[in-house]
């Protein structure tokens, strides 16, 4: 046997043995959207508990982290409204696979908006107040805020003001409202409303 049909041979073998490892191995790429499949599991675990529990604020919370718990506890099209100050209103009905205007992201451990009244103001905020109707209907208004005065251990945010610059109070100035209908076992969101402001 030549010397060459030997190497050849060894070629052949070490494929044959290589060949299926290769092909089965993840993508270098893929590590990446692992641990954000993984985070969505958890949510989608976390809601599913929230459910089972008839907790509609952990139910919120997981919404709010998690893109897939949203897509899953939505209605079939979330209906979108945004009102002005002089009863304008503009509504559209947005299939949920399209939904993306969710107003609140969790960011080091605080709520804030997604769309900053301000376009990269990193210092908005958003407080919520939640309210369950005698029919199940959850309801959560959520108010744009900055804060002031940060306590000297330095362990907190400081004082909410709403973006008219007024302490915030709750109810006084409601930049969105977000509607929770009650399913079969849990809530399903319905409407997203935005109150605008000049």
């Amino acid at each position: 046997m030549s010397a060459f049909s030997s190497t050849f041979l060894f070629i052949r073998l070490l494929v044959a043995l290589a060949l299926p490892q290769i092909l089965s191995a993840e993508p270098a790429w893929g590590g990446a959207e692992s641990p954000l499949a993984e985070r969505d599991r958890q949510e989608l675990e976390q809601a599913a508990l929230a459910c089972q529990s008839r907790s509609y604020k952990e139910l919120f919370w997981a919404m709010i982290r998690s893109a897939a718990v949203r897509k899953k506890y939505a209605a079939p099209q979330i209906d979108y409204e945004e009102r002005g100050e002089n009863s304008e209103m503009r509504k559209s009905a947005i299939p949920k696979e399209s939904y993306d205007k969710f107003p609140i992201q969790m960011f080091d451990f605080y709520w804030k908006s997604t769309g900053p009244a301000k376009p990269g103001d990193k210092n908005e905020y958003v407080m919520m107040e939640f309210d369950q109707s005698q029919s199940n209907q959850i309801s959560v208004d959520w108010t744009r805020v900055h804060y002031r005065g940060q306590s000297a251990g330095g362990d907190d945010l400081g004082t909410p003001f709403d973006l008219d610059g007024k302490p915030y109070r709750p109810g006084r100035r409601v930049d969105g409202r977000l509607l929770l209908y009650p399913t079969k076992d849990c809530w399903e969101l319905v409407a997203d409303i935005r109150y605008r402001r000049r």
